[in-house]
């Protein structure tokens, strides 16, 4: 069954991967998560820190990458 993190948990686990003494690897197993699924979601995390900027007023750097659509019946 698969774990679906917000983008708030990812950064939470990031954050946690510092202070965790094993390699990249053991971290993963450690929280059942996939190497190439820690990788993207670094890549994503540093990507949001680069470019504050882009990001239109109102929107949160750590919301979810799910949108929203509106019905206009």
């Amino acid at each position: 069954m698969k774990t679906y993190r917000t983008s708030t948990q990812w950064l939470e686990l990031l954050q946690q991967r510092s202070n965790f003494k094993g390699t990249n690897i053991e971290f993963c197993q450690h929280h059942k998560v996939a190497i190439t699924t820690y990788y993207k979601q670094r890549a994503l995390q540093a990507e949001n820190q680069q470019s504050p900027t882009l990001l239109k007023p109102g929107f949160c750097a750590t919301s979810s990458r799910f949108i929203q659509i509106k019905n206009h019946h």
